[in-house]
């Protein structure tokens, strides 16, 4: 059974992972391509994955296909970077003429694919058409030495070999019709760099642009499907399990009415009363019970008490509820409490040099300590003996409160506010959620360039992404469009970086024309942009190899 669980879980996060990966990429490159058609730029084709064809589909002018590996897509605009000239170095080439105008051409002579189309020396030419006359033509020389300029047709194909052919047995001379490949001529006016600035940046611009509507659509659906927060009752929702309050007894649709310790009562009317209650619950330094007054789903009114878990997410910490111990509850192996030397199960007798007798101390202790580069030293007993001086430099305060918007370190309950599944409350909670998601990638960025608490190797590859993808997967189809959302800003805002191999490195090209009123050369940019695309290669293998190793252990 639990093999048959453990398959299941797989096939889900491969094809949860597909589908989200999927449309992410259709979605950012339909952008260039709609703004590449609306402007009249050449698109040769349209490809979701990266390497061989697996299948493909020509209508019209492009090219749609699958490729073998989901990693990856892209949209062929001719003119993104310098185009070749298939014909600089050839003497001869075959030419299908139709009415008078070529229609074809093919400069691999000696294919035998192409045997029986008419053969001629190659003098002159031009398919470009830079001065954009709108005449594309060549001069050749046909089998009796008669010379002839013939017009080139403006959506004329190059010809080329297909490796299918070679498989088949060529018994006509229409063969290539249905086993070559084809690439469609770019005249000038048909290529990207042809276009007026405001067409250039918005071409580059729509990939990262659909990427934030698509956010903010999935977002959208994720909140209608899942509710909004009602913050403006008491009422519960999830009461997580093994969590103090699933433990005091309390459940979902349960309404909480007080809060009462050290002496006080406090009335909760609204999510916010139950928020400013904890907070003024760990200004105390007397770990007590919290008495709870709530009327359950029966409409009895009930009484029940708890102590708050203490959570030091700085450094992935947290207690033991089920012990009277300062006892450290289960740790992962990738946690920074865990790496510095604390184990589960190890009981805390000194933060920083002070006793500690409760897990309040130690959240206090902690507390003092926000800033990044500072140590705290813990001493602990396991196993009946002493462990002392356990180093460690929790994450600052910034990185979680600014990047992911959870406490330093905490008081938990278990609790969850009601939801609510109202049509304009999730329109809202779509454009929140996109630009909190984007502040969190401006300060990611910014620890990124200027701070050694993050680095490259925190970051996460496919495998990675694979990873959170099955997890999101597994928690059901709310989270998992709130997943895709929070991925779909991710890809926009970084294709907007100032990278030459990136849509912002494009853009960031036609700013600098703009300046010195003279374009960047071709050949600079694409030493630029190849050498910025085998730099991220590099990178995403690296990162890939660190998520492969996270995994391992």
């Amino acid at each position: 059974m639990n093999m048959i669980l453990t398959f299941g879980t797989v096939v889900l996060g491969i094809v949860a992972f597909i589908v989200v990966l999927g449309i992410i990429i259709l979605v950012h490159e339909g952008g260039h391509f709609l703004f590449a058609r609306k402007y009249g730029i050449l698109c040769r084709e349209f490809s979701f994955g990266m390497g061989p064809q697996l299948v493909h589909h020509k209508k019209g002018e492009t090219d749609y296909s699958i490729r073998a590996f989901p990693i990856g897509g892209f949209c062929a605009i001719a003119g993104e970077e310098a185009e070749d000239n298939p014909l600089k170095d050839s003497k001869q080439v075959r030419l299908v003429i139709e009415n008078g105008i070529i229609q074809k051409i093919c400069f691999e002579i000696d294919s035998k694919l192409f045997k029986d189309i008419p053969l001629f020396d190659l003098k002159e030419y031009d398919l470009f058409d830079k001065e954009d006359t709108g005449k594309l033509y060549m001069t050749v020389v046909d089998a009796n030495g008669g010379e002839m300029t013939l017009p080139v047709d403006k959506a004329a194909s190059y010809l080329f070999h297909s490796k299918m052919y070679k498989k088949q047995e060529i018994k006509d001379s229409k063969t290539y019709k249905k086993y070559a490949k084809e690439f469609q001529i770019a005249p000038h006016n048909r290529t990207l760099n042809a276009k007026k600035k405001g067409q250039r940046v918005m071409v580059m611009v729509g990939g990262p642009m659909m990427n934030f509507i698509l956010a903010i659509i999935v977002f959208f659906l994720s909140a209608l499907i899942g509710g909004v927060s009602n913050t403006t009752v008491t009422t519960l929702s999830e009461v997580s399990n093994g969590t103090p309050a699933y433990e005091a007894g309390l459940r979902e649709d349960y309404e909480l009415e007080s809060f009462t310790f050290r002496g006080n009562e406090y009335t909760l009317e609204n999510w916010e009363d139950i928020s400013s209650t904890i907070d003024k619950y760990a200004e105390g330094n007397d770990y007590v019970d919290i008495v709870i007054k709530y009327t359950d789903a029966a409409g009895e009114e009930q009484t029940t008490s708890l102590k708050p878990m203490v959570a030091i997410y700085s450094v992935s910490m947290y207690q033991d509820i089920n012990s009277d111990e300062v006892k450290v509850a289960e740790l992962d192996s990738s946690s920074k409490a865990y790496k510095a030397g604390v184990r589960t199960g190890d009981i805390i007798t000194k933060v920083n040099g002070e006793d500690v007798s409760t897990w309040l101390d130690v959240y206090h202790s902690f507390e003092q300590v926000t800033d990044k580069g500072v140590s705290v030293t813990m001493d602990v007993t396991r196993d009946g003996e002493s462990v002392d001086d356990i180093s460690v430099i929790p994450y600052s305060k910034d990185l979680f409160e600014k990047t992911q918007a959870v406490s330093y370190v905490d008081l938990i309950i278990g609790i969850s506010p009601s939801v609510t599944h109202n049509l304009w409350k999730s329109l809202g909670d779509g454009f929140t959620k996109m630009y909190t998601s984007i502040k969190s990638m401006i300060f990611t960025l910014g620890l990124l360039i200027g701070s050694n608490e993050v680095g490259v190797k925190d970051l996460s590859g496919p495998v990675g992404i694979f990873s959170m993808t099955s997890s999101a997967a597994q928690r059901g189809i709310a989270y998992l469009l709130y997943w895709l959302g929070f991925l779909s800003v991710n890809i926009g805002f970084i294709n907007l970086l100032p990278i030459p191999a990136l849509d912002g490195g494009r853009i960031l090209f036609v700013i600098i024309e703009a300046i010195r009123k003279k374009a960047v050369s071709e050949k600079a940019q694409t030493i630029a942009i190849n050498v910025t695309y085998y730099a991220l290669l590099a990178l995403i293998v690296y990162v890939t190899f660190n998520d492969v190793l996270r995994i391992v252990k």
